[in-house]
């Protein structure tokens, strides 16, 4: 930002104005804070009681139970922080956008390791009774004009000075505040060159020394912050919305057809910032929001004769403390000076070993040796020690008296000394209680301070993403997605509109507090596993929430499958659509999708039955051209069958005819020869005879 060179800006005395006015009336509240601070950190002793006891050589010792106290609370808001949540406020608005704002939030926290500016400011508050947190702007990149918003710790609560006449808990009513800062002189002259640099901004506060916070080698410089209210008239248009009159575009009225219907006189405030030393203005600007963007935490308040009187922890607890430190280092000085146990033994019987007997109160001897008998030649007894001094029981009883004081002061009371024995869970969450209601104010505090945050960042929002690009939007879960904002696009009728639009719509903070999100996980985890042992049904309803809700790798993977088959685990929570709407949907797709496999499993049934009646009729067919041809197979069967006999018979006859034919000429061929055999026999037996007689004639 170019350099102003005005020697006689006026800001430059209103801003040194400011902080005279600042450390006068807050003189009072920054010594008092800066005693707390050192006390908590171990500075314990009165500084003439120190030193009349380093003189007598006496010790002083510091047992610092406060900053244990003091981390106790602040550990315990780190385990459940507050958290940013946006609520949209009026008909521009939905649930969807709201939540990609309160995305856009959390990114903003992530981005800018928020955690460590509240901590940082509720730690200060709890310590001294305030600290402080801030918002700013920066670009993204050197070669970058988009811009992010960031959340920064303050460091020094001291170098702030804040608006005195601010009475919100919050400070968003404050009008003025001023931050020194001390950097180094060679940064100082590479960011502003052509500026004096032997003239710092010396004027500074109790708590904010020049010799804490200016070296050699280092300048202050002081940003000062201050609102602006201008007088102007502001014009009700016929359309229902309302503008300045001196931003008023009077054509633009005229071809839109919008008119005045009314006026008033308003006042228009505006936040500006101007960097400066004593001498000179280094730079200037105006800032895009309507609040200071520097939030105070507090710790206590309250008034005292017309003046805020603030305090944190430490305050009540530094006289009790110092009594316990008191009577910690009397018990030990008494404990210490006390005469050490000596050894009685007759006369002689440490002869030939006087150094071991000598050095047996400082040294761990394995065995003393001793003669039996005494210097005379006696029978002597063993060698005897004498009880050392016990500590006095009054001292200790004073420790426990201040120990119990303090914790009495302090609103925590260590467990061992609550009630013993058996009790129930109500009797020991309502202890408890007890104990984080005593200092609960101081996690209250923080919680109006980060809310004071958001609607810091939610004023700036619109001024700062107001134009399309990529963001990182982070769930509730911590996961993030990527998403265009004032994203431009064609709907389907051909109107150009503005998707993700984070520019209009009215938004309101509502904090969200209690146990964090992996608590929440884990509560849930225990109540739905109750639920479904009650109710099994319900697991096939949401048994992808019970899984997706454990903690342990590959949950998510199994939550995804279940959710496959769950048509109510498909809602999409960006979608435009609310999602009551989208569950109905669901069911009615789920039903559309059942009804439309009932038809398929039907049109599979009519097809199966079609089949049916075909391979019915082409069976009939079948058997019936079985039937005809084994019926023509069985009159052509008959055909030959008869055939065959016919020609059988004929060749049987004919057979029959030629063997007959053929018999009987083999008969009659038989009987020639029997005949001739007949004939040749009667011949020969007629030579028989013949010769016989011839033979008898003889």
């Amino acid at each position: 930002m170019a350099e102003i060179d005005t020697d006689q800006d006026s800001r430059i005395q209103q801003a040194m104005e400011f902080l005279r006015q600042v450390n006068d009336i807050d003189s009072n509240n920054r010594a008092e804070a800066l005693d707390d601070v050192r006390f908590s950190a171990g500075d314990q002793w009165p500084v003439d009681v120190q030193n009349s006891r380093i003189l007598e050589a006496r010790p002083c010792l510091t047992i610092n139970k406060v900053d244990a106290y003091c981390r106790q609370i602040v550990n315990q808001i780190r385990e459940q922080r507050p958290r940013i949540k946006c609520h949209g406020m009026n008909t521009q608005t939905d649930e969807k956008q709201a939540e990609i704002i309160t995305g856009i939030c959390r990114h903003i926290e992530l981005q800018s390791d928020a955690d460590q500016a509240y901590i940082n400011a509720i730690d200060y508050a709890v310590r001294m009774g305030w600290g402080y947190i801030r918002v700013h702007t920066d670009y993204i990149k050197d070669n970058s004009f988009d811009q992010e918003i960031y959340i920064k710790p303050i460091e020094n609560p001291f170098t702030v000075y804040f608006d005195p006449n601010s009475i919100m808990a919050d400070g968003s009513d404050a009008e003025r505040c001023l931050i020194t800062t001390l950097i180094p002189k060679k940064t100082f002259s590479a960011m502003y060159p052509d500026a004096e640099i032997d003239s710092g901004f010396v004027s500074r506060g109790t708590g904010d020394v020049i010799g804490d916070w200016i070296q050699k080698e280092e300048i202050r410089i002081a940003e000062y912050w201050y609102t602006v209210r201008e007088s102007v008239v502001l014009l009700q248009l016929s359309d229902g919305s309302s503008i300045y009159e001196d931003e008023v575009d009077k054509k633009l009225m005229k071809e839109l057809g919008v008119e005045v219907i009314n006026r008033r006189d308003s006042v228009r405030k505006k936040v500006k910032w101007c960097k400066v030393t004593a001498m000179q203005v280094l730079e200037e600007g105006e800032w895009a929001g309507k609040y200071i963007p520097i939030i105070p935490v507090y710790g206590q308040s309250t008034i005292v004769q017309g003046k805020h009187k603030r305090f944190g922890l430490v305050r009540m607890a530094k006289d009790p403390q110092r009594m316990y430190n008191y009577w910690s280092t009397a018990l030990t000085e008494t404990v210490a000076l006390a005469p050490k146990a000596k050894w009685l033994l007759a006369e002689g019987q440490d002869e030939g070993h006087e150094n071991e007997w000598a050095q047996a109160n400082i040294k761990a001897m394995p065995v003393l040796r001793y003669k039996q008998t005494d210097i005379d030649g006696r029978a002597a007894p063993p060698p005897v020690r004498q009880s050392p001094e016990q500590p006095p029981t009054g001292a200790m009883a004073a420790m426990q008296s201040m120990n119990l004081d303090l914790q009495a002061v302090i609103g925590i009371y260590d467990p061992s000394q609550l009630p013993q024995g058996i009790q129930s869970g109500k009797a020991i969450q309502g202890q408890q209680m007890q104990a984080d209601m005593t200092n609960m104010h101081y996690y209250d505090n923080l919680t109006r301070s980060i809310r004071q945050v958001g609607r810091v960042i939610l004023d700036l929002i619109p001024k700062i993403y107001d134009t399309q690009r990529a963001m990182r939007i982070i769930g509730a879960d911590g996961k993030p997605e990527i998403m265009t904002i004032n994203e431009r696009k064609m709907d389907e009728q051909g109107v150009m509109r503005i998707l993700n639009d984070v520019t209009i719509g009215e938004y309101d903070v509502v904090m969200d507090t209690g146990p964090g999100y992996n608590s929440k996980r884990q509560e849930a985890v225990d109540s739905m596993m109750a639920l479904f042992q009650a109710e099994p049904a319900l697991v096939q309803v949401a048994g992808d929430l019970l899984v997706r809700n454990m903690d342990f790798p590959g949950a998510d993977v199994i939550a995804d499958r279940l959710a496959i088959n769950n048509p109510l685990a498909q809602i999409d929570d960006m979608s435009d659509i609310p999602p009551a709407i989208q569950m109905k949907l669901k069911q009615g797709e789920a039903t559309v999708q059942q009804m439309q496999q009932q038809i398929q499993q039907l049109q599979m049934m009519i097809k199966q039955r079609q089949d049916v009646e075909q391979v019915k009729q082409d069976s009939e067919t079948k058997r019936e051209l079985m039937r005809q041809t084994a019926k023509a197979h069985d009159i052509e069967m008959r055909n030959k069958e008869k055939r065959h006999e016919v020609e059988m018979r004929t060749d049987t006859q004919a057979h029959d005819t030629v063997l007959k034919t053929q018999t009987q000429i083999q008969v009659e061929e038989l009987k020639a020869q029997v005949a001739l055999l007949l004939a040749r026999m009667d011949h020969e037996q007629a030579k028989l005879a013949s010769a016989e007689t011839t033979e008898r004639a003889i």
